[in-house]
């Protein structure tokens, strides 16, 4: 599974929440609000299909047209923030 950037900062944002939480009381609980944000976060994940063939299609017709064009800050951005998501698994 891919995250988007997005993804990868809400999920960071709901990480730092948790420790906040954990190192101002050990038995803290989720707000209602932090539930629900949760909660939207799992289901935003839920509805991405496992292969987003829009995605497919435009990269593939890029590199027909010898149009696709990465540069090497998006693909360290893109590795950082996957290491990232990974150690947060």
């Amino acid at each position: 599974m891919q995250l988007s950037d997005r993804e990868i900062q809400n999920t960071l944002d709901l990480l730092r929440k948790k420790q906040a939480m954990g190192q101002r009381e050990e038995t803290a609980t989720l707000t209602a609000e932090e539930i629900e944000d949760i909660q939207q976060v799992v289901k935003k994940i839920d509805e991405v299909p496992p292969i987003r063939q829009d995605r497919v299609e435009k990269v593939r017709k890029a590199l027909e047209t010898s149009s696709y064009n990465v540069t090497g800050d998006d693909v360290a951005k893109k590795l950082i923030g996957r290491m990232i998501s990974d150690k947060l698994i």
